[in-house]
């Protein structure tokens, strides 16, 4: 449709504004950003409070287990003293029942050899000697009975074995006769431990068994009397 101006005078111009959004727009559009300002700050504050609060807890733990392990430390040094303590008490007790087993045997076997010896009348023992394994003993006997009864009583007493009469013979020195005697066996201590005589242990020299008057103790023997003397005389049982 065409229009014809028919009174001649322009129309007035209009005005095109500058924007093509309106004002309303523009706040709509300012208030979006600062809210997405606003969530953005606050997520992080969020998060940044939810690390601290983790990283805080953390170092009070380890904070923690550093005392735990100042405490540890502690106790293991303690627990390394004990042992120490421990390890040489176990080596004192050891040495002091070593000790106390090497003197049950010589005390058992010098207590059963003296009841032996008191069951007799006129056994007398002046030499008890150990030899590798093996005990040898060497007296002297007024009868040739009381020297058989006393090898009886050894093999069975059920400390001695291997019971064996090594030389016997009669001796008439100092005017008095009597049969000197040696003998060799083997003791079993009744705890069924090492034998004392084992290792080449020191012998025991001495007398054993009950003086009576009259009779010649050991002291007034001669070593040379057990041997082939001048006065021996061979005999046997």
């Amino acid at each position: 449709m065409i229009k014809i101006n028919l009174i001649g005078a322009a129309p007035p111009p209009v005005q095109i504004p500058s924007s093509g959004r309106p004002p309303a727009a523009k706040a709509t559009q300012a208030m979006m950003f600062v809210g997405a300002l606003i969530i953005c700050f606050g997520t992080v504050g969020i998060i940044y409070k939810v690390f601290t609060n983790q990283i805080t807890e953390l170092e009070k733990k380890r904070d923690q287990e550093k005392i735990r392990q100042t405490e540890l430390a502690v106790v293991k040094a303690q627990n390394d003293k004990y042992q120490e303590r421990l390890r040489s008490l176990e080596t004192r007790i050891n040495t002091i029942q070593a000790l106390q087993n090497s003197r049950v045997g010589p005390v058992e076997l010098m207590n059963t050899l003296g009841s032996l010896v008191s069951r007799t009348n006129d056994i007398y023992l002046y030499s008890l000697t150990p030899v590798n394994e093996r005990l040898e003993l060497k007296g002297q006997s007024s009868t040739v009975e009381s020297m058989a009864n006393f090898l009886a009583f050894l093999k069975n007493s059920g400390f001695y074995e291997d019971v064996q009469l090594e030389q016997f013979y009669q001796d008439d020195q100092h005017s008095r006769l009597t049969y000197k005697f040696s003998l060799s066996c083997l003791f079993k201590p009744s705890t069924g431990g090492p034998s004392p005589t084992a290792g080449g242990a020191a012998g025991a020299a001495g007398p054993a068994g009950p003086a009576s008057p009259g009779t010649a103790g050991p002291s007034a023997l001669q070593p040379g009397a057990q041997g082939a003397a001048p006065h021996a005389k061979p005999s046997s049982l």
